[in-house]
């Protein structure tokens, strides 16, 4: 290819890298001469940075100081499980119950399912799915009608209480209850307890923004929090100092790679992770990727990707690795960690940024020439010397050592990152209807998947202890289920364990039901992470790939993975469904030996 001038005849797909990895990988390829380098994941939160840039100025994440709130309202934010930090904000939030001795803050959580987040919280309000940010606007507009916001706030960030009411005007509590599903009354305290409880905090999460009005609910959150003061305050919220950029629209970007794919301008895909498990099939991705002539995987196990693979390059595991590792949220002081290998290689693997070195020096040229470093360990030294701002010459052996010893860096400088102010020309948020594929008479049920608390979106699925771990709110274990409220079974003839048959525009699942009571009656949900056709025994085979039912929203080029219709249907047999304990409490004996 270099020799031919077709440089973009390459193409690079990872998940998202971040510290030395991340800028290796961008100067291979940009000194290639490819533009063909996508970093995606299926759970990425780009909206929430795209949100922030439309509403601040800047797509930096959000930091929540939910230790010093008194009241905590998320909209869809599952931060016990694996929105953004949950180590940080799980602890935080034990703070924020038994850490202060007078005060015990409130929690309240908005989403159509009872998640384990939702069951810590003191109200559940399980509004309809894509309503969150219509609840949050006709919140807004209470607390600005009944003169319930800091007026402080609303001056130093340039707005005025009457034009932004104005603006919500179409957000009144009788059609914001008509969206969401809820009881008038409950809006309106709820509104009323956050504007009079401060500090107080809102947040936004995956199951918001991943919605057909993803980015504008989100900013309706955003709102919500410059109403009460919260902004760049304790028990507020602030812009987060971890990774400081990452992509606000990677699933743009990777459709463009797709369509490059098809039109068989790619020759040679070199891809790090297992996009024909996490992307899903309504992309397109697979039909692309199958008109790519060259396929090199760098995956240490044989995943659904690297089956596909004309190449296989392993990667070291983790503990075989040297990297940094900054975190992407959780932080207000910068902050890297760095890994360092405990063990000797157990096979014949090589680290990726080893091989993208090496064949940079077989490339010769400007290749080498940008990339002259002998190992990825020199390179990551010299990178963590520039971090810690030595000259050349002075000994740097000292200080590494130290670092090693401590894991990284975790004093922090101060961040250069500005506190949160409402741009001066962002417009007032306007969320419009939600937009789902598919006909509600013919597919009634809103589909939501969301992340295992087990596999989060799949990549903890080869681990048979993982696979043992009982999920938390339905006790199963080994394989894939759907939700379905008791109601709704009901209605359908559908008991515990029955196998159904999920149905949406593009394409359909059997899979065994779980008759649970933390979900909307109009909603159905089923988890990530199983469905594997690889990824070695204790993966490949169990459950299903619920990826397979969302369907695209249109033209629309940003993720909208809970903006689906399914239908459900009842047929015969039992499923295979191993849990724990009975729902009913009669214990069951379908234990599995590993």
């Amino acid at each position: 290819m270099q020799r031919e001038q077709n440089t973009n005849g390459l193409a690079l797909l990872t998940p998202h890298l971040r510290g030395t990895l991340a800028e290796l990988t961008s100067r291979f390829m940009r000194t290639f001469g490819s533009t063909n380098h996508v970093s995606y994941e299926l759970l990425t939160p780009d909206l929430l940075r795209a949100a922030a840039r439309r509403s601040f100025g800047h797509p930096s994440l959000p930091y929540y100081d939910i230790a010093e709130t008194r009241y905590l309202l998320s909209f869809g934010a599952d931060f016990v499980e694996n929105h953004l930090s949950p180590v940080k904000y799980g602890s935080a939030f034990g703070q924020m119950r038994q850490g202060r001795d007078t005060v015990r803050g409130h929690f309240t959580y908005v989403g159509g399912r009872m998640s384990l987040t939702a069951a810590s919280a003191d109200r559940w309000m399980p509004a309809k799915p894509g309503s969150e940010g219509a609840l949050a606007l006709g919140m807004a507009r209470l607390i600005l009608a009944e003169s319930l916001y800091d007026s402080g706030a609303l001056a130093a960030n340039g707005l005025e209480a009457k034009k932004l009411l104005a603006a919500l005007d179409r957000y009144d509590l009788p059609r914001v209850t008509q969206l969401s599903g809820l009881p008038q009354g409950a809006i309106a305290e709820v509104a009323r307890e956050f504007a009079s409880t401060r500090p107080a905090l809102a947040l936004a999460g995956e199951m918001v923004a991943f919605q057909s009005n993803g980015p504008e609910s989100v900013r309706a959150v955003h709102l919500l929090n410059l109403l009460v003061g919260s902004l760049n305050r304790p028990g507020g919220i602030y812009p987060d100092a971890g990774f400081p950029s990452g992509p606000e629209n990677s699933f743009a970007e990777l459709l463009a790679l797709i369509e490059t794919m098809h039109g068989g301008n790619v020759k040679v895909a070199m891809i790090h992770g297992d996009p024909l498990y996490s992307v899903p099939p309504a992309t397109g991705f697979h039909d692309a990727l199958a008109k790519v002539p060259f396929i090199v995987s760098f995956s240490s196990l044989l995943d659904d990707t690297a089956l596909h693979a004309d190449l296989v390059l392993p990667d070291h595991a983790a503990l075989e690795s040297w990297g940094d590792v900054i975190p992407v949220a959780g932080t207000r002081e910068p902050v890297v960690g760095l890994m360092q290998p405990v063990v000797e290689p157990l096979f014949d693997t090589r680290q990726f940024p080893e091989v993208l070195l090496a064949t940079a020096h077989e490339l010769g040229g400007r290749m080498a020439a940008a990339l002259p470093d002998e190992s990825y360990l020199e390179l990551l030294k010299g990178a963590i010397r520039k971090q810690a701002g030595l000259e050349a010459g002075v000994d740097f052996e000292a200080t590494w050592v130290d670092l090693l010893q401590h894991g990284g860096s975790f004093k922090g400088k101060s961040s250069k990152l500005t506190g949160y102010r409402w741009g001066s020309d962002a417009p007032p948020p306007l969320p419009e209807d939600p937009d789902f594929a598919g006909d509600p008479k013919t597919y009634p049920f809103h589909l939501i998947v969301y992340p295992s608390t087990a596999f989060y979106d799949g990549r903890g699925a080869p681990y048979p202890w993982l696979q043992q771990l009982p999920d938390p709110m339905t006790t199963v274990v080994w394989g894939s289920w759907v939700e379905i409220n008791p109601e709704t079974a009901a209605e359908l003839g559908i008991g515990f364990g029955d196998l159904v048959e999920v149905t949406s525009p593009q394409g359909t699942l059997r899979l065994p039901a779980v008759v649970y009571p933390g979900i909307r009656p109009d909603m159905v949900a089923v988890p990530l992470g199983q469905g594997h056709g690889g990824m070695g025994r204790y993966a490949q085979g169990q459950g299903v790939n619920p990826l397979a039912l969302v369907a695209r929203q249109g033209t629309k080029q940003q993720p909208a993975w809970n903006a689906t219709r399914v239908r459900i249907t009842r047929i015969s047999g039992k499923g295979e469904l191993v849990t724990a304990g009975h729902p009913q409490g009669s214990l069951r004996s379908e234990l599995v030996e590993i």
